[in-house]
C-alpha cells in the first residue's frame, strides 16, 4: 500500500500541485520564463518527485530517498520565510508530511546512519560552491520580497522557489559528501538540477531568475564534476568495503 501512496505523491508533484513536468516542458519556450520554469521543474521533479518514486520501486532501500525530501523541505520551509512567501510554507509542511508518511512505512530502513564517513573530493566541490549558492538565492529571495512577480504557481511567486533551489543544492551536496548511505543518489540529483539550470541560463541570456554565461558555464561544470564524483566515490566505497568483507 505504501508504494502505492508514495507512486501517488510522486505523480502529484510531477503534475498537480508540483507543475514539474509541465515546467520543465517549456524551459525552451521563448514565451515563458525560462530561467524560473527551469528552477521549479528542476525542484519538484528532481529533488521531490524522484525520491517518491525511488521509494515505490525500492521502499526497503528508502532511507536516501527520506533523507532527501526533508532536506529540501527544510529548503523550501527557510526560503519560505526568507521570501515572505508564506504559501512556500504549505507547500514544505506538505512535502515533509509525506516524507515522513512513507518514511516509517513497515520494514523501512533506518534513517540513522550508521556513520558519517566525509568524502574530502566531493566536500572540497560542496564548499567551494556553497557561497555563489547561497548568494544566489538570497538574490531570489530579495527579487521575491520586491513584489514583481513575473511567474506565479499555484499562488506562488517563482523568486521563492528559485531561491530555494540554490538552498537546497548547499543541503544536499554536504549531505551527499558526508553521508555515505545515498552519495551517488543524491549527488546524481545535485549534478543534473545545477547542470542543467546552468544549461538554461547559458542557452536564454537574461532570463529571469537566471545568471550570465560564466556561471551558467560553472554551474554546467561543477554539477557534471559532483555527479560524476559522487558516483565514482560510492562505488568506490562500496568496493573497499566488499574487500574488507572478503579479507575477514
Amino acid at each position: 500500500m505504501f508504494r502505492i501512496v508514495a507512486a501517488i505523491f510522486a505523480l502529484s508533484w510531477l503534475v498537480f500541485p508540483g507543475f514539474g513536468l509541465i515546467d520543465l516542458s517549456v524551459t525552451w519556450d521563448p514565451f515563458w520564463a525560462q530561467g524560473l520554469e527551469a528552477g521549479w521543474g528542476l525542484l519538484f521533479t528532481v529533488f521531490v518527485a524522484a525520491p517518491f518514486a525511488w521509494f515505490a520501486v525500492r521502499p526497503r532501500r528508502s532511507a536516501p530517498a527520506v533523507v532527501q525530501l526533508l532536506l529540501v523541505a527544510a529548503a523550501l520551509a527557510a526560503s519560505a520565510v526568507a521570501s515572505l512567501e508564506w504559501l512556500l510554507l504549505l507547500v514544505a509542511l506538505a512535502v515533509a508530511g509525506e516524507a515522513l508518511l512513507v518514511a516509517f512505512a513497515p520494514g523501512h530502513e533506518p534513517l540513522a546512519p550508521r556513520g558519517f564517513h566525509v568524502d574530502r573530493p566531493l566536500a572540497a566541490l560542496a564548499v567551494l560552491a556553497a557561497v555563489p549558492w547561497l548568494v544566489y538565492a538570497y538574490a531570489m529571495y530579495a527579487a521575491n520580497r520586491a513584489e514583481l512577480p513575473v511567474d506565479i504557481s499555484i499562488g506562488i511567486d517563482h523568486y521563492s522557489v528559485q531561491g530555494a533551489v540554490g538552498l537546497a543544492l548547499v543541503l544536499l551536496s554536504g549531505a551527499a559528501a558526508c553521508r555515505p548511505r545515498g552519495r551517488r543518489f543524491i549527488g546524481i540529483g545535485v549534478g543534473l538540477v545545477a547542470a542543467y539550470l546552468g544549461l538554461v541560463c547559458l542557452a536564454w541570456p537574461g532570463t529571469p531568475g537566471g545568471f550570465g554565461p560564466v556561471w551558467s558555464v560553472l554551474s554546467m561544470a561543477w554539477g557534471i564534476a559532483f555527479a560524476t564524483l559522487a558516483t565514482v566515490r560510492s562505488r568506490s566505497l562500496t568496493a573497499g568495503r566488499a574487500v574488507v568483507i572478503v579479507s575477514t
